[in-house]
């Protein structure tokens, strides 16, 4: 039992460090953590993204999350052969009783250029900074154990490791390809989109510091995605499949999904005042780790998603199955200059 404590305490947190960057089951919805190339590429000039994941609450503290991204459209619409976007991404994570905190900030930037009338190249880069926390009053080692009691803070530790909190600056860089073909008319139902890209994340591999002298550095991350729409002729439905696979290091994370998009209610192409409406209902599995299922409602400009992922690993033994809510909050704002070509 000879630092007991100890050991647990730092393979749970090699696991945090050098594991895979937190991350959220509905990852389309947080499009400038995942790639800076999607940084504008949306219908519209301005857009406002929220998100919120608690995971593994079942287990005592676990995963809080919060990221808010905005990104808007310089000159789209405009009449050139492309388009530029800027975007801002701030992501905040806390975790465990020593509340082992990451804080990230970014700014990112990217081109669309206009291929043909359906289909557009995009290009972005980020670049920010990031800082690691961890409160140390809260941990508790083998030699506070009195074997009668239980723990007692008041007894020396007498352990020599120096915990610092530390800063970072981070760079990374994605390009992403999309496929607009457009329905026949208003009632056919058979257009088609898709979009597929990459990302390299942390291409400067910033070091950590947590423990002095350390010479460890931040893995990069390297990711591939793809989505698409698919609608069902003759009916108000489309498919949207989606896949998501990123590496870390020795780390793997493989999402496929789908989901069926349902149109409620069509926009009015004459008026206006009757505005479009659509729920989707679908899944994702986290290859051996998580079935994750949700919902998104959408009514013109404004989108509720929600999941949940259940558990279905090893870890499973300890959290009942019961894994991490999930919460994402979209908000687009359209103006006179839009392109529709998204």
């Amino acid at each position: 039992m000879k630092r007991l404590i100890s050991y647990i305490f730092l393979s749970i947190f090699a696991v945090s460090v050098f594991g895979q960057d937190i991350h959220f089951s509905q990852y389309n919805e947080a499009p400038l953590l995942m790639n800076p190339a999607l940084t504008g590429f949306f219908d519209g000039g301005h857009r406002i993204g929220l998100n919120y994941k608690n995971q593994w609450s079942a287990i005592g503290n676990g995963y809080t999350t919060y990221a808010l991204g905005y990104d808007a459209n310089l000159n789209k619409g405009t009449g050139g052969t492309g388009f530029l976007a800027l975007g801002l991404a701030v992501f905040n994570d806390v975790a465990g009783d020593l509340d082992y905190g990451t804080l990230t900030g970014q700014v990112n930037i990217a081109y669309h250029l206009k291929l043909n009338d359906e289909q557009m190249l995009s290009a972005g880069l980020y670049g920010g900074f990031g800082q690691k926390s961890i409160d140390q009053t809260n941990m508790q080692w083998d030699n506070q154990y009195d074997g009668v009691s239980g723990h007692d803070a008041s007894i020396p530790s007498i352990e020599s490791f120096a915990f610092e909190n530390y800063s970072y600056v981070d760079f990374g860089f994605g390009l992403n390809w999309s496929l607009n073909h457009n329905s026949t008319n208003m009632s056919s139902n058979d257009g088609f989109k898709t979009n597929v890209g990459f990302s390299v994340s942390h291409v400067n591999q910033p070091s950590y510091d947590f423990l002095s002298n350390s010479e460890d550095r931040m893995n990069m991350r390297i990711q591939g995605h793809g989505r698409a729409l698919i609608g069902l002729s003759g009916t108000n439905a489309a498919l949207v499949p989606s896949v998501m696979v990123q590496f870390q290091g020795t780390q793997k994370e493989i999402l496929p999904g789908l989901s069926v998009r349902y149109t409620l209610r069509e926009e009015s192409k004459y008026t206006g005042f009757v505005k479009d409406a659509y729920l989707s209902l679908g899944g994702i599995y986290r290859t051996s780790d998580a079935i994750i299922v949700q919902t998104m409602l959408e009514i013109n400009d404004i989108a509720l998603g929600l999941s949940y992922d259940i558990n279905v690993s090893r870890l499973s033994n300890a959290t009942d199955g019961k894994g991490g809510f999930e919460i994402a909050l979209r908000y687009i704002i359209k103006n006179g200059n839009n392109a529709s070509f998204y």
